[in-house]
């Protein structure tokens, strides 16, 4: 961080608030979004020495969770969540759940919320990636993402009810998801626009065994697909095809959750992503980006 906080590995002695080397602590940092790398950086300003206050903010109302358990134990009912193991209380850490980051006015050092505004001397952006919804889907029943303990919650019946569930792209969510379905008994068909499982993300090779995968877990993959539509009970391919849906999953990817950082003046990339440099700096004063 810059010379107003400690950085990480490099605690300092700090004497009536001010660092060894005289320069002021923030008294207020504000981390936006509860995930890992938002609960990894207020544990880390405590364990580091920081007086000040720490303000954790997160959009969901449940208390900070790990997410990759969510497609798999969460949803077969063999967790009833992935709670971190962290005493915030003790820590002197102020969780505010429930709680959507709007916007940041850079010029007042306050973050807009939807609970008013949060003052804040140091902010640190760590609100994660959302998932990208298939077009044209956003009013039909029955369509899915997987991303929130909430998520996995309303696919929870799916799966009890062992529906026929398409699931739409063959990435790591629609792989961990079919997975699931198919050990709580469901029919599951994985569509994917491309050649192969993961493409663009391994290469070929290291890709090729998913392929088997899916057969032998009792999946049907079906590549060079695209969907054309997804009505109630069914998903329509390109070419005309109709496959039964009691239930469709989305996992076509994830973007930066930075939307709501448009007009703050903070810089952001060609995909959405918050610019900062080594030290993980945004080029607006006192706001960092981690995760």
């Amino acid at each position: 961080m810059s010379e107003q906080t400690p950085e990480p590995g490099q605690a300092q002695e700090q004497e009536h608030g001010r660092t060894r080397q005289g320069a002021p602590q923030p008294r207020r940092v504000v981390v936006v979004g509860a995930g890992m790398a938002g609960v990894q950086t207020a544990v880390a300003l405590r364990e580091q020495g920081f007086t000040g206050t720490v303000t954790l903010i997160g959009a969901e109302p449940h208390q900070p969770y790990d997410r990759p358990p969510l497609s798999k134990a969460v949803l077969l009912g063999k967790a009833e969540g992935s709670a971190f193991d962290v005493d915030f209380e003790a820590l002197g850490v102020e969780l505010r759940l429930g709680c959507a980051a709007l916007a940041v006015r850079t010029d007042a050092h306050a973050l807009d919320t939807s609970e008013g505004p949060v003052p804040y001397d140091v902010l640190v952006l760590a609100t994660g990636a959302e998932p990208v919804r298939l077009p044209g889907t956003e009013d039909v029943p029955g369509v899915h993402l997987l991303r929130t303990l909430d998520d996995a919650e309303r696919l929870r019946p799916v799966l009890a009810g062992q529906q026929d569930v398409v699931v739409v792209g063959a990435g790591w969510i629609g792989a961990e998801f079919a997975t699931a379905a198919r050990e709580a008994g469901c029919a599951v068909t994985v569509v994917e626009a491309a050649g192969r499982p993961l493409a663009g993300v391994l290469p070929a090779e290291v890709a090729a065994p998913m392929t088997a995968w899916y057969a032998d877990s009792g999946a049907v993959l079906r590549t060079h697909a695209r969907v054309a539509a997804v009505e109630p009970g069914a998903v329509v391919l390109d070419d005309g095809e109709r496959l039964p849906a009691g239930a469709v999953v989305v996992g076509i990817g994830a973007r930066p959750a930075t939307g709501w950082l448009a007009g703050s003046g903070i810089a952001l990339g060609e995909w959405g992503e918050v610019l900062a440099d080594d030290r993980l700096r945004t080029g607006a004063p006192d706001v960092y980006a981690v995760g």
